[in-house]
C-alpha cells in the first residue's frame, strides 16, 4: 500500500492534535515496541510516536525500520515525532 501526497496530507492534518502514544528507545527497536505499536493500531489506524534519537538520520532509519516491521505507512516525520498509518482490518463475521 502506498498513500499519494493528497492521502500523507490529509492524515497529517488528522494527526495534528493527535499526542505522541509511545515512544520508542535510543536504542532501537524490540520485539515488545513492535508489539506495542501492532496493538495499539487495533484501537486506532494513525498513531504519532517519539522516536528517542541522537540525530535526525536516526529518527528517519528507526521510523522506517518500524513501518516496514509493523507494516504500515510512514505519513510523517517532524524531528523525532513520527506519524504512522495502518489502515483498519475488515472484521470477518463469524457467520459463515
Amino acid at each position: 500500500m502506498s498513500l499519494s501526497s493528497k492521502q500523507r496530507r490529509e492524515l497529517a492534518a488528522q494527526a495534528h492534535h493527535l499526542k505522541a502514544r509511545v515512544t520508542v528507545s535510543a536504542d532501537g527497536l524490540s520485539a515488545a515496541t513492535i508489539a506495542h505499536v501492532r496493538t495499539a493500531f487495533t484501537r486506532q489506524p494513525l498513531l504519532k510516536l517519539r522516536i528517542q534519537a541522537d540525530s535526525a538520520a536516526e529518527s528517519e532509519a528507526t521510523a522506517r525500520q518500524l513501518a516496514a516491521a509493523i507494516p504500515c505507512e510512514l505519513v510523517q516525520r517532524v524531528g523525532r515525532v513520527v506519524v504512522l498509518y495502518r489502515p483498519a482490518e475488515p472484521e470477518l463475521d463469524g457467520d459463515v
